[in-house]
């Protein structure tokens, strides 16, 4: 099965694409692992990430999660309920101290109505994440667990990979939960699977990153769907 390295779940663009959006007025900081909104909540502003990291998940009656996507450096966030106010259905919050552009949503719809390039750049962005949305659904429908996890990998190697002496550092923690909670399977499964990967070779943790030795190898798993 082919992997869409482009519609992995870690978002960026370039900030300069937004123009108007990134006016140092809008730029608030903000603490790592602060709610910025639940889901099913009313919000009244739209948001362009300067730097770090925003998670936005989806949690279930029993507290569930199942992540959607994470947004980095110029993914914007929120926008989709200015034009659909009930499409707010995630739950965002910040993982690392993070620095936001905070647009009021009149002000985001303001700027729309007189730029035809940031009008084309909001669909662009929108139609984007409809895609990632899209890969989700692939993969939850048509790969197994141990594909999914590897496809996470191959995904991290893609977005976060870094080459050392040794082999490919991710540049990124990442806890098994976390990837449980991406590909929608248990914590202990994701554990027996990484335990394979490091049994033949393909990885290894070194503190707390992930140190990518064989990523063809892992690769050929996703894509022998």
């Amino acid at each position: 099965m082919t992997i869409f390295e482009n519609y992995s779940p870690w978002i960026r663009y370039n900030l300069e694409d937004w123009g108007p959006l990134t006016d140092p007025k809008y730029l608030i900081r903000i603490k790592g692992r602060t709610v910025l909104y639940n889901q099913e909540e009313d919000i009244s502003n739209i948001y362009i990430v300067k730097s770090g990291r925003v998670r936005l998940s989806y949690f279930t009656s029993d507290g569930a999660e199942k992540i959607y996507i994470f947004a980095l450096e110029g993914c914007m966030f929120g926008e989709e309920t200015c034009f659909e106010p009930e499409a707010q259905f995630l739950h965002a919050a910040t993982i690392v101290d993070c620095e936001l552009y905070r647009i009021p949503k009149d002000e985001f719809l303001s700027c729309l109505s007189m730029d035809i390039a940031l009008n084309t750049q909001v669909l662009s962005s929108m139609a984007h994440k409809i895609h990632v949305h899209m890969e989700h659904v692939r993969r939850l429908c048509f790969m197994t667990a141990q594909q999914r996890v590897a496809a996470v990998f191959v995904d991290m190697a893609h977005n976060f990979g870094t080459p050392t002496s040794s082999g490919l550092r991710i540049e990124l923690p990442v806890i098994q939960q976390g990837i449980g909670n991406l590909v929608r399977t248990s914590r202990l499964t994701v554990n027996q699977i990484l335990v394979e990967f490091e049994a033949n070779g393909w990885l290894a943790k070194k503190g707390n990153r992930w140190i990518i030795y064989d990523l063809d190898a892992i690769r050929r798993i996703v894509t022998s769907a």
